[in-house]
Formats: structure tokens, C-alpha cells, sequence
């Protein structure tokens, strides 16, 4: 029986509606890190008791698994995940840290989003983000602001695109029974 996060269709759809580069970001790794957290509470449930009294308490925010990327690091090592799987864990989790650092100025024509953007797996199998700033040195008014407006869209569904995959492939790859 495949696993999935109790919300995955509120959160791709926080992801697709997000209203900045900052919250889709924050939104694409709220979809990760709630998929690990259902993916290592299926690995380890074995009762509810167990659950209870003794797996909550190590994937709470406090305990040793609160971490994600100490969670992906078990699941890696376990070879539930793989390394390329663990990558696009790992940039998620640096986009979602650059966004909460830049705040409102955290945008999809910074090189440093765009650089981590294509490194993702996902996104280098289905669509590369392309961006040419000199090409945008040469627009101005509504043009360039069409322009942006269609890049900024791009780079979303991409994003969705990118983090269907993740869930899909986490989910789908660990179809563990209760």
C-alpha cells in the first residue's frame, strides 16, 4: 500500500498559489518535509504504542530525528532513498533557508536560486530554468514586466513539477504496508 502525506493536495496547491519566490520555496519544502515525516513514521510503525511512546518523540522538532536532512542522512543510510534523492532533500532545504534569510527580497532571477534550482534532479530531467539578464537589460515597461511576470510562472510550475516528482518518488518507492 503506497504512503502519502495525509495534505499532499493542500500542499501542492500552497505551492502552486504561493504569492512569492519566498513562500513557494517555503511551500516546496513544508511538501518535502512533511513526505519524509509520513515516509519514516510508516518505516517505524510497528504498533500504535510504539508510535506513540517511542517514534513521536524522536521525529518531534526536538528530538535527535527533528531535522530533516538528519532524517533524509537514516533514510540514505538505510537505502530507502537515493543519494540523487538526498541531493534534491538537501536543496530544498537550502532554498527554504535563503528564503527565510532574504525575506520579500528572495526572487527567481537571483543566480544563486536559479543556480540551486538546477541542480535539482527533477527539475534538470524536466525542465532546466533558463534566465539571460542581458536580455532583460534591454526590456523596459510592460515588456519587461510580461517578461518577468511569465519567468516568475515558469519557475513555479517547475517547482510543483519538481516536488510531484519528490513526493511521487518517495511515495512510490516506499509502498510499505502498516
Amino acid at each position: 500500500m503506497p504512503i502519502h502525506p495525509s495534505h499532499e493536495s493542500e500542499l501542492l496547491e500552497a505551492l502552486s498559489e504561493a504569492e512569492s519566490a519566498g513562500a513557494c520555496l517555503m511551500a516546496a519544502y513544508d511538501a518535502v518535509d512533511d513526505t519524509v515525516d509520513v515516509l519514516l513514521k510508516n518505516i517505524f510503525q510497528k504498533d500504535d504504542t510504539a508510535v506513540k511512546f517511542v517514534v513521536e518523540p524522536l521525529l518531534n522538532s526536538g528530538g535527535p530525528l527533528g531535522e530533516i536532512m538528519v532524517r533524509a542522512k537514516l533514510l540514505l543510510g538505510l537505502g530507502v532513498i537515493s543519494k540523487d534523492l538526498y541531493d534534491d532533500l538537501e536543496i530544498f532545504v537550502t532554498l527554504k533557508e535563503w528564503a527565510k534569510i532574504q525575506g520579500e527580497d528572495t526572487n527567481f532571477t537571483d543566480v544563486d536560486v536559479l543556480f540551486e534550482l538546477n541542480k535539482v534532479n527533477a527539475i534538470k530531467r524536466i525542465m532546466p530554468i533558463e534566465y539571460d539578464e542581458e536580455v532583460v537589460k534591454t526590456m523596459s515597461g510592460p515588456m519587461l514586466d510580461m517578461f518577468l511576470a511569465r519567468h516568475n510562472q515558469k519557475v513555479q510550475s517547475t517547482i510543483v513539477l519538481a516536488i510531484t516528482d519528490i513526493v511521487n518518488t518517495l511515495c512510490r518507492d516506499n509502498a510499505l504496508t502498516s
